[in-house]
């Protein structure tokens, strides 16, 4: 077996857990707190992804100074359990030992803020098979996934064509464009093909064993 990529870029929230119950029962939460309607639960999949201050502005109609209320109690309730409310994707840990036995170099490009991000993967026993980890700053505001992707490569040296971005949503398939990496987009996550597809996605895996198979090179 081989890689077929030098470097490998996993996406966390929808590529290698299912955060979605811990996001959404906190975002219900704090909206409540903020004196917001809460929305129906496919709306609710909509913050999962983006950082957490822009959604609160962009879905939730909110200014300056309510998003970072909002972000402030939000960070309180996840820290205190949403963020346990998780799980690892079936067949996630064993692919990624069977990257770095194959030689690939692995890394976590995520939206979530690094403090959030560590204690995720600290608390699946994920942390250990990922040689970098770049994670938004405190601030949980975005300028894009390539502003993730890019510092990778650089640190790395790897040129953007061996490199490969792994994720569920348009943000992750934009943002891959961007940084001139190739990407694989998984469909079991919380984004849709449709809009991976409008960001020029054209690769994609249902499972874990699907993302194997594009990844690991069995000849």
């Amino acid at each position: 077996m081989k890689a077929k990529y030098r470097l490998a870029l996993f996406d966390l929230d929808g590529t290698l857990t299912d955060s979605g119950p811990g996001i959404k029962s906190c975002v219900a939460e704090t909206l409540k707190f903020m004196g917001r309607p809460v929305p129906p639960e496919n709306f609710l999949r909509r913050f999962i992804g983006p950082p957490l201050w822009d959604s609160f502005t962009k879905l939730s109609g909110m200014g300056e100074k309510d998003a970072n209320d909002a972000v402030r109690h939000y960070r309180k309730l996840y820290n205190m359990s949403g963020i346990y409310n998780n799980s690892v994707y079936k067949g996630i840990p064993q692919l990624l030992r069977d990257l770095r036995q194959v030689g690939t170099a692995l890394a976590v490009a995520t939206s979530k803020p690094r403090s959030m991000a560590k204690t995720v993967l600290d608390y699946f026993s994920l942390f250990p098979l990922f040689s970098f980890v770049s994670a938004a700053d405190e601030s949980d505001k975005g300028n894009g996934k390539e502003e993730l992707i890019l510092p990778v490569l650089k640190k790395t040296g790897f040129p953007p064509e061996s490199a490969v971005m792994i994720g569920d949503t348009k943000f992750d398939a934009s943002g891959a464009a961007r940084a001139g990496v190739n990407f694989i987009g998984v469909l079991y996550g919380f984004g849709t093909e449709s809009e991976m597809r409008r960001e020029g996605a054209s690769v994609f895996a249902a499972d874990a064993a699907g993302l194997r198979n594009l990844l690991i090179d069995k000849t």
